[in-house]
């Protein structure tokens, strides 16, 4: 009998240790959007757009975890939803999920966007450049070009610098402008501690306007007719590659 009673014991113990198994590869949600879980690897900038309401939630160890409730008409970009993490693999989801929609505002913004459209004519423009040069539609018409808008204050807009300098290293027949609201000084100090070799519009308010809510940097890609065909904001490798991918699309 008592063989018997340590086996089972023993087979009990076997399988408290089998039910934790699972839980130890569970990870804790850093925040929650539209009903999806990411963890803390994932810029807020992708997934929180201008006009987002937000809310404080804690799971029942006390961490905090950032529910974030999109405003009316954005939809997470498909590249970003498929970084979710599935819910069972989340650490108290259900808990979470719950208190996530219990806390959903009655009343969400309108999301407003960037003042610029794929598919839609560029926005009429003319800029002098750092050397003095006048830059328009008119001037750029019959050329691909593409502008990216940043500003000093922006940490991602000065580590692409050298990345998209390269752009222009691969595409000698498209015209690569930057836009900032700075004035000559403060773009060249910039610009050129990062090799940045683009050529800078200075002072273009109109253009910088294009951020709206959503910060910076802006790179928008315009085809030979004037004819926007991509346009996002953020510097991840995502944006970059799917900027280049349409570039080669419009000069082949």
């Amino acid at each position: 009998m008592k063989y018997i009673t340590a086996i089972l014991l023993s087979l009990v113990g076997c399988l408290n240790v089998y039910s934790q198994t699972p839980g130890d590869s569970l990870v804790n949600a850093a925040t929650i959007v539209d009903g999806l879980f990411f963890d803390k690897t994932m810029p807020l900038k992708s997934i929180m757009p201008g006009g987002s309401t937000i809310a404080i939630l804690k799971d029942p160890d006390g961490a905090k975890v950032l529910g974030v409730y999109l405003p009316e008409g954005y939809v997470l970009d498909e590249s970003v939803a498929a970084k979710a993490i599935p819910a069972a693999r989340v650490q108290y989801a259900e808990k979470l999920q719950r208190d996530y929609n219990g806390r959903k505002p009655q009343a969400v913004g309108k999301y407003e966007g960037i003042g610029v459209k794929v598919g839609e004519p560029m926005i009429l423009f003319e800029y002098q450049d750092t050397d003095g040069n006048v830059w328009n539609n008119e001037k750029l018409k019959n050329k691909v070009y593409v502008i990216n808008l940043w500003q000093t204050e922006c940490g991602p807009c000065r580590r692409e610098m050298p990345i998209l300098s390269e752009w222009k290293e691969r595409f000698p027949d498209v015209v690569f402008l930057s836009a900032s609201r700075h004035n000559r000084e403060e773009i060249l100090s910039v610009v050129t501690r990062h090799k940045f070799t683009w050529t800078h519009l200075q002072e273009a308010t109109d253009l910088v306007a294009l951020v709206g809510q959503e910060g910076f940097p802006l790179t928008i890609v315009v085809d030979k007719s004037g004819t926007v065909r991509f346009a996002k904001v953020g510097a991840s490798p995502e944006n970059q590659s799917q900027a280049v991918s349409v570039i080669e699309s419009l000069t082949r």
